[in-house]
């Protein structure tokens, strides 16, 4: 693997990285300033936009307040669950929530695509035993359909304003994700704000996020949240 900013070469390829500094006898004062001022005001800009550093985010993304960690139990653990076939998968998401110390432990079950509603729930019935799933509510026959397979799944809370209202809740925890959950460290890094301002949120990379918030939300719901339905 090539190291970020790393001469060298591998096979057939040679990688040469060169920023500003290699050619500094020729550049202006004035030119060279303009760059440390930057270093300083915004590091990680400069460092991805002047020194050609790889971004290990993308720019935007709505989580920041993550870490790689072993899944660790407290109280109750509640699976979520969100639902594609194909090209979006079916996920599921183990989530335990240490409220002391203000902690959601999270860890990939699986992130599959051309799924059966079958070997959805047999996946289920493997991962879980008889825990409680928060499972999509915009699929309540596929949810119904899982219940009758012996499933433990209830819907999700979903209503105007849920998305935003789930990820808020999320950012005031430290969420940490365990280490062979790939798909959602990938998602964690390019689930951006498409208007941040707004708190508008891409509508990508967010199907093992979205479960992980079906979890999240149905656990630590606030009651004065307006227009938030729980659907049966």
């Amino acid at each position: 693997m090539v190291q970020e900013g790393e001469c060298t070469k591998t096979e057939d390829t040679v990688y040469i990285h060169t920023t500003y500094k290699d050619n500094i006898k020729n550049l202006s004062e004035s030119f060279i300033k303009g760059f440390e001022k930057l270093k300083l005001s915004n590091p990680k800009k400069y460092a991805h936009r002047v020194l050609w550093g790889w971004l290990d985010k993308a720019d935007g993304v709505v989580f920041e307040n993550w870490k790689i960690g072993e899944f660790e139990e407290h109280g109750q653990v509640i699976y979520g669950q969100d639902y594609g076939y194909y090209p979006d998968p079916t996920t599921l998401t183990k989530v335990s929530i240490d409220k002391r110390r203000k902690r959601i432990f999270v860890k990939e079950c699986f992130y599959e695509t051309n799924l059966s509603t079958e070997q959805i729930a047999e996946k289920n019935k493997r991962e879980c035993g008889k825990s409680l799933i928060i499972g999509d509510s915009a699929e309540p026959r596929l949810i119904n359909d899982l219940r009758a397979k012996g499933v433990n799944i209830k819907p999700c809370i979903k209503g105007a304003g849920s998305i935003i209202a789930g990820i808020n809740l999320m950012l005031e925890y430290e969420l940490i994700i365990s280490p062979d959950s790939k798909n959602l460290v990938k998602e964690l890094n390019n689930y951006t704000y498409s208007d941040k301002k707004s708190q508008l949120v891409i509508d990508d990379y967010n199907h093992g996020i979205d479960s992980l918030r079906y979890s999240v939300y149905y656990q630590l719901k606030r009651s004065n949240k307006v227009g938030l339905i729980q659907r049966n």
